[in-house]
């Protein structure tokens, strides 16, 4: 499972230069880099695990090619399609529980590119992904706050479980969090698109506004 989460880190490098990830990037996938020293200024983060709203998590870029990414990234671990629609998941086992990569992409229906399904969301929970200011899984809503435009939209609802969904449409990005406030996983887009902003990123749970 690890060779599927470390192909979506490397895709960029690996569809420029067809080579394939090696295997010490595959034992490092999940990997969190060491918090600095206080007085320290952060290194800029590695573009594997970089992430940008409205543009891209890690090498996964948003309107890219899914049907390349899914031939480097092997078969999900669950997959849906409808109407053009298709949602993938890969799963990475780690001490505490799992950790999720899910993409959904989308197929241009009548139009010129119709044949080419094109990423619209990635989702991921590992927290060895961060922006170039550190905001990733783990952090707390008030963090998050001080750094993006949040507007609550809705909750994942699943039996005794409950995630709260927060966006900042304008930058391409959305956050889940816990009943603790601390995020759990996180989500982007193109700019203020909705309809991606708002999708369900969990099999089994559904989503309330």
């Amino acid at each position: 499972m690890y060779r599927y989460l470390t192909a979506l880190f490397m895709l960029t490098a690996t569809l420029a230069c067809q080579q394939p990830a090696s295997r010490q990037q595959a034992a490092t996938a999940d990997t969190v880099p060491a918090a600095t020293a206080q007085n320290q200024v952060a290194a800029p983060p590695d573009p594997a695990y970089e992430i940008i709203p409205g543009k891209r998590i890690g090498m996964t870029v948003i309107q890219a090619n899914a049907d390349s990414l899914l031939k480097t990234l092997g078969k999900p671990d669950m997959s849906d399609a409808a109407m053009g629609t298709y949602f993938n998941a890969w799963y990475s086992k780690h001490p505490g529980g799992v950790y999720q990569t899910s993409i959904y992409s989308q197929r241009n229906m009548g139009g010129k590119d119709e044949a080419i399904t094109h990423v619209k969301t990635v989702y991921v929970s590992s927290p060895a992904f961060k922006t170039t200011t550190g905001i990733g899984a783990g952090s707390t809503l008030e963090q998050i706050q001080q750094q993006f435009n949040l507007k609550k939209t809705g909750k994942y609802n699943k039996g005794h479980i409950s995630l709260q969904v927060y966006e900042d449409l304008s930058q391409g990005i959305s956050f889940e969090f816990d009943p603790g406030n601390k995020c759990r996983g996180m989500w982007v887009y193109a700019p203020q698109d909705s309809s991606s902003a708002r999708l369900s990123m969990h099999s089994g749970m559904s989503y309330n506004p």
